[in-house]
């Protein structure tokens, strides 16, 4: 596996990242952290350097992790709990830049594209997240197709796993954890919804992503970001 911060980029003999299993998409908590994170760098007399608006923070967003978990301010009930939550968030926000998250502990910037940051941050972070949502999620949405379903994750699954060993190495309750956070990500990113009553299971329907205009522009600094998301580039 790659370092344990930054984006993972697949190649050689890369095994994936395979340790999404808590949280879903950790929208609440990675604003919090963040803004934590920028106001321990102004504390300290940092100040923004415009050659790296533009890159990731990468492991320097660490440095707010033992006082995160000392004055629990995720409000988790056990410090288990929490250096676990911590340390997951603090691993997708590190893919994220200074620009990035300044706009996502702002408080002008709108619900929906903290959501949508944090989603390209799982997909990031993780790239066999990042591939699903480029290779189906998006796919899907761009021709037409707006159901998704556990079968659609499990072919998907069983593509990767031909080059990939790791993925039928995982024990069945991993599997299903990594399977049902990621949906859960997916949900609370609205970029689906549960139809109840449907004729086949965990069936769900893909919604249109619409960043706002702010987030739009931030993210085309770096465009491979809109290759997560259910949209189509042109409507921008």
């Amino acid at each position: 596996m790659a370092g344990s911060f930054g984006m993972e980029t697949p190649q050689g003999e890369h095994r994936y990242r395979l340790s999404f299993t808590v949280g879903g998409l950790l929208a609440t908590q990675g604003r919090t952290l963040a803004e934590m994170y920028l106001k321990h760098v102004s504390d300290n007399g940092g100040q923004p350097d415009p050659n790296r608006e533009n890159r990731e923070i990468g492991e320097a967003i660490t440095m707010i992790r033992a006082q995160a978990i000392e004055e629990n301010v995720l409000a988790i009930r056990t410090v288990t709990a929490s250096k676990r939550i911590v340390a997951e968030t603090l691993k997708r926000l590190s893919v994220l830049t200074s620009e990035e998250l300044a706009y996502l502990s702002g408080a002008d910037a709108p619900t929906s594209d903290r959501e949508t940051l944090m989603w390209i941050a799982m997909c990031r972070y993780y790239a066999i997240v990042g591939e699903f949502a480029h290779d189906v999620l998006k796919a899907h949405y761009l021709t037409g197709r707006i159901s998704l379903d556990f079968e659609d994750y499990a072919r998907f699954m069983a593509d990767r796993a031909t080059w990939h060993p790791e993925i039928d190495q995982l024990s069945e309750l991993t599997a299903k954890k990594l399977r049902g956070n990621l949906f859960k990500a997916m949900s609370e990113a609205h970029l689906l919804r549960a139809d109840a009553g449907g004729t086949r299971k965990n069936h769900n329907t893909i919604l249109s992503c619409t960043p706002s205009r702010v987030l739009a522009d931030m993210l085309k600094k770096r465009p491979d970001s809109f290759a997560y998301l259910p949209m189509r580039e042109t409507s921008l």
